[in-house]
């Protein structure tokens, strides 16, 4: 996923405003729903990213190919249960579109420099991007919820690394012994006022900085056909009030042609959660159609 992996917050009004308590299961729970989501899908909890997408090659100078522009909305619904305590489950859609470097606008199409073709850029539609399940303040096997992260001069600090390997959804059956497997890698860095976030009497969003980078094969509408090398995304996210904090030309992009993005899906989606290279799967094989 394009996130680095930010958790969104609902804006729900406390009995008593307090501080939440990390070292507690139930307010790691509450804090992460003050963090990460918003009640209403229409009104979603809104965050957007700017980038660049860099190409590396054995014996070859890094190239800077793309600028990035991203966008999440999230919701959630929460929940409460006697054994397990509050909890909550997000559903999210997000985009991502790419940019020529040097005009900043929106590309559809572009040539690439190591094979002089010129091929389709696909945007990245990932809808949805759900929650399988509620988190709760203790798993179904009793496990109390915990946060990981650090407080250093009044932020809250929390990195993640995540690596993934598993079969690509353009590879075949012998991914195992032809290679072609989807390896990537993603490491992120969020920092958050602690007082905003943790005092209840603060209002929301909670305003929330992430660094994001993810180490990639190449895009798959690349057309690269197995050729070495890789991608490298370098980013930052941050929480927004509004679509009208979304920088440009991405505001203009998702008002006007994508407005569906602009929205988190309906807090009762069941649909299974989706990719970016399962989306692009799916565009590229409804124009061999």
């Amino acid at each position: 996923m394009i996130l680095p992996l930010i958790i969104l917050a609902l804006s729900a009004t406390t009995a008593q405003a307090r501080t939440l308590d990390l070292s507690k299961p139930d307010d790691v729970i509450r804090a992460e729903i003050r963090l990460g989501c918003a009640a209403d899908p229409a009104r979603p909890r809104i965050s957007w990213m700017t980038g660049k997408l860099i190409a590396r090659r054995q014996g070859e100078a890094d190239k800077h190919i793309f600028d990035v522009q991203a966008m999440n909305t999230r919701a959630c619904s929460t929940h409460e249960d006697k054994a397990r305590g509050p909890g909550y489950r997000a559903v999210t859609r997000e985009i991502l579109v790419y940019l020529d470097p040097a005009t900043g606008k929106i590309l559809d199409r572009w040539q690439n420099p190591w094979t002089g073709e010129t091929v389709d850029v696909i945007t990245m539609f990932n809808d949805p991007v759900n929650m399988p399940e509620a988190k709760h303040a203790r798993g179904p096997d009793g496990k109390p919820a915990t946060w990981d992260g650090e407080m250093v001069n009044g932020f809250a600090v929390n990195s993640r690394t995540n690596s993934i390997f598993r079969d690509s959804p353009f590879g075949g059956d012998y991914q195992a012994f032809t290679g072609g497997k989807y390896a990537v890698m993603e490491v992120s860095a969020m920092t958050i006022p602690a007082a905003e976030w943790l005092d209840t009497a603060k209002p929301l969003p909670v305003r929330a900085v992430s660094s994001w980078t993810r180490i990639s094969p190449w895009l798959p509408w690349m057309k690269m056909a197995g050729r070495e090398g890789q991608t490298v995304l370098t980013s930052v996210w941050h929480t927004a009030a509004d679509m009208n904090e979304v920088p440009e030309p991405l505001r203009t992009y998702v008002r006007e042609q994508q407005p569906l993005y602009a929205t988190a899906p309906p807090l009762d989606d069941t649909r299974p959660s989706v990719n970016s290279w399962m989306a692009m799967k799916k565009v590229i094989d409804g124009k061999k159609q």
